[in-house]
């Protein structure tokens, strides 16, 4: 009987084969996760150490235009965040809603009205103008995103400053908030920075706005926050896939992050509103002012 020698000389060479293959995959694997790890450490160290600009977003619900379809939301927010990690600074300044500006094709109108004409571009084009500086990077939120985002980090403490008490049914609206310091949920943090019903009006309403938005970023500087969202990451993913839109990449969100850990926002963060005065139902910005508040931003 013939031996059968080629099985016994094919199964090491198969099984070298596959040894061979096994150590390519695992040798392409650690190189990529290598590279992507070096990036992404790249792109934070640059968030770390260069001027950057976001502009903040938070748009209200869609209306119907003539022809009754859906036209693009309304900018109900929008905040202008400057850092500037190598001297320790960081400065919010809250554009007011009502702002008169000169929008291309549609003359003076009020600046919430860009992104219902133009999107996110007309918008960024007269927020540069006005600001003069570039905005970097960008994120939008709308109402639900806004409420999950509370959420999701277990509320947010806040001193309510007055009694607030509005109700819209057409809107579908229901603020009704008690004085004190006291947490609040998402949706009662949704009619704390969209109560209006002062004697300043928006003017008001941006500086409650920036109040919120300073005791959020603490709230998210908590190691315990970082770990209730990861618990919840699958929440997380679904509020910014559903509801969030932004243009920052991860490497981009880490070097934030790891920035503003360090930062003692109570002595680094400065807010401002930008300088201006009532015109009628409008907001007529002072562009000089402007240029002087922004200019060690520059």
């Amino acid at each position: 009987m013939q031996p059968f020698v080629g099985s016994v000389k094919a199964r090491p060479r198969l099984a070298q084969k596959i040894l061979v293959a096994a150590v390519a995959v695992l040798f392409l694997g650690q190189l990529t996760l290598f590279l992507t790890l070096e990036r992404w450490r790249e792109g934070a160290e640059k968030v770390c150490q260069t001027p950057f600009n976001i502009l903040l977003l938070g748009v209200d619900e869609p209306n119907l235009d003539d022809q009754g379809e859906l036209e693009r939301p309304r900018t109900d927010t929008m905040l202008f965040l400057a850092f500037r990690p190598q001297q320790g600074k960081l400065a919010l300044f809250s554009i007011p809603r009502d702002s008169l500006i000169d929008i291309p094709g549609h003359g003076m109108e009020r600046i919430n009205m860009a992104h219902v004409y133009g999107g996110y571009d007309l918008t960024k084009e007269l927020v540069e103008k006005i600001m003069e500086m570039p905005v970097d990077r960008y994120l939008m939120v709308n109402y639900q995103s806004f409420e999950g985002i509370v959420d999701l980090v277990g509320g947010v403490e806040i001193t309510v400053d007055k009694r607030m008490l509005y109700q819209d049914q057409s809107a579908g609206l229901l603020i009704d908030l008690q004085p004190g310091t006291q947490i609040l949920t998402g949706d009662q943090a949704l009619g704390y920075v969209r109560y209006r019903r002062d004697a300043l009006g928006d003017i008001t309403r941006t500086r409650r706005q920036q109040q919120f938005m300073t005791a959020l970023a603490g709230k998210i500087k908590e190691p315990a926050t970082l770990l209730r969202v990861l618990r919840q990451w699958r929440t997380a993913l679904r509020i910014s896939k559903e509801y969030l839109r932004t243009d920052l990449q991860l490497p981009e969100l880490l070097g934030l992050f790891l920035s503003f850990k360090g930062l003692d926002l109570g002595a680094s963060l400065e807010t401002y509103t930008l300088p201006g005065e009532f015109s009628g139902p409008y907001w007529r910005l002072h562009p000089r002012e402007i240029e002087q508040l922004t200019a060690a931003y520059r």
